[in-house]
């Protein structure tokens, strides 16, 4: 009633004027000799675009919406590059398919930003004198902070000295360069706190870290993260690669303090280092899920603090849940129960293997250390136990049905000792097991109870036999 008289007082509303619509920007290319019957895909931002590839090797992807520029994700055939789009963008990408990387041009507008791109991922990630540029292929035991810290200077200077000369020859826009600057500051801090597990790896004798060593954290552009975060997959990747490393910060022993007065110092240095309470929030969560693993009394004796202090709900619950089932697994418990369909359409459970060893292979297809494991050693080591009373259980994860059928086919997988099974993205079998890193292997007795939730993979060889071995005499 109250707004009806207002209007009425202040005469006739005038029509509001009309949302201008955004152009439409249309990404399209020739992909050459690209394998046939596969769809080109576009994930921009939260969204995803498809459109088939012609028999002659061309595509188009119309995107509508898009309100600023950003990164996008463009996939075909397991072939996967970093694509730079604004709104009304008309840009074309032609590749030569078996050289992928090596020949990405783009043409049109925003050629330009694509372009570096391309030539950056060429020089410093895929070309054949990247591994040699970049610090990790330097690294020894024996090299010392100091030299790491010049390591990955040197390769940030690299970076940013490319990205200067190519602005030069090919005017780039302004709001592109800071997002490649802040690119490679973040590349340089994963790198730098990525030593820090390498050392403890490699060099588990060495002093301990100088006491200034972290203070490349203040160097970072921290305040940026949050406007970063979320915005792309490539963003989200890039963010998420140093919130992964910054558990070496946290805990760089590889070892939480059972202090009770550790984690909520932990909350006070994440929180001034990482400038924001939701990504601090998120690396305390992401500490904890690591060290489920190795250390879990410690993950126990920080919980109580984590739940007073993150203020993410959603993260207490996910981390209570993950405990809760954390704590019932353990070496002599029973192995969760499962019921899945295998590759011949028939249910298989967990009881039904009772009386044999299992050797529990959780993988997919989408990842290369699986493939390696299947394809260059699963079959040496079903041979080894044949007629015996072992069983190897594959779980494929998050494989559609038609690809898991056809890489079965393809590495000759399938045999009277194998029982291959498939769950379905987000299903309840890798929750309930705890997986959080691919190829993960178990052993489980006869009688259906753990024996290892780490076993040692089908290259370990000779130490992946005797754990059978073992196994078998129990």
């Amino acid at each position: 009633m109250l707004l009806a008289l207002f209007l009425f007082a202040t005469g006739p509303a005038e029509a509001a004027p009309p949302v201008p619509m955004l152009p439409a920007t249309v990404l399209s290319g020739h992909l050459a000799h690209a394998p046939a019957r596969d769809t080109v895909r576009l994930q921009v931002g939260g969204h995803r675009y498809q459109a088939p590839l012609s028999a002659t090797g061309d595509f188009k992807l119309t995107i509508r919406g898009l309100k600023t520029a950003a990164p996008a994700d463009f996939t075909y055939a397991r072939q996967h590059t970093t694509v730079y789009l604004a709104p009304g963008d008309d840009v074309r990408l032609t590749v030569d398919f078996p050289n992928f990387d090596e020949t990405i041009k783009y043409s049109g507008r925003r050629a330009g930003p694509n372009n570096y791109l391309a030539r950056a991922g060429w020089q410093f990630r895929y070309g054949p004198a990247a591994d040699s540029l970049r610090p990790q292929a330097h690294l020894t035991p024996a090299t010392t902070p100091a030299e790491m810290r010049r390591l990955a200077d040197e390769f940030r200077q690299r970076q940013l000295q490319f990205l200067a000369d190519y602005a030069e020859a090919t005017p780039l826009p302004p709001a592109f360069r800071h997002d490649q600057a802040f690119g490679i500051a973040l590349e340089w801090g994963v790198q730098l706190l990525d030593y820090v597990a390498y050392r403890r790896a490699h060099a588990p004798g060495a002093a301990p870290l100088p006491a200034g060593y972290f203070d490349f954290m203040r160097e970072l552009p921290v305040a940026e993260l949050p406007r970063y975060d979320g915005r792309s997959q490539t963003d989200n990747d890039q963010v998420g690669r140093l919130l992964l490393g910054y558990q070496n910060r946290l805990a760089p022993s590889g070892q939480l303090d059972r202090d009770p007065a550790a984690t909520p110092r932990l909350y006070a240095l994440a929180g001034t280092e990482l400038g924001s309470i939701p990504l601090r929030d998120k690396a305390l969560y992401l500490l904890l899920n690591w060290q489920l693993e190795d250390d879990l009394p410690g993950v126990l004796a920080a919980y109580p603090a984590f739940k007073k202090f993150n203020q993410d709900s959603s993260y207490a619950r996910n981390l209570h849940a993950i405990l809760a089932k954390r704590v019932r697994l353990g070496v002599g418990q029973p192995a969760p129960a499962f019921t899945l369909l295998d590759n011949t359409g028939q249910n298989v459970a967990l009881a039904d293997l009772r009386g044999k060893v299992i050797y529990l292979d959780f993988w997919g297809s989408w990842c290369p250390p699986c493939m390696k494991e299947l394809a260059g050693y699963s079959h040496a080591l079903k041979e080894q136990f044949a007629g015996r009373d072992v069983v190897f259980v594959y779980i494929s994860v998050g494989d559609a049905e038609a690809k898991w059928q056809k890489v079965l086919a393809a590495q000759h997988l399938t045999g009277p000792t194998s029982v291959h099974l498939r769950q379905p993205k987000d299903g309840q079998v890798v929750f309930d097991y705890q997986i959080n890193s691919f190829p993960t292997y178990w052993l489980i007795d006869r009688a259906g109870r753990i024996i290892d939730m780490q076993a040692p993979p089908p290259s370990a060889g000779a130490k992946t036999v005797a754990a059978i071995e073992r196994a078998l005499a129990e």
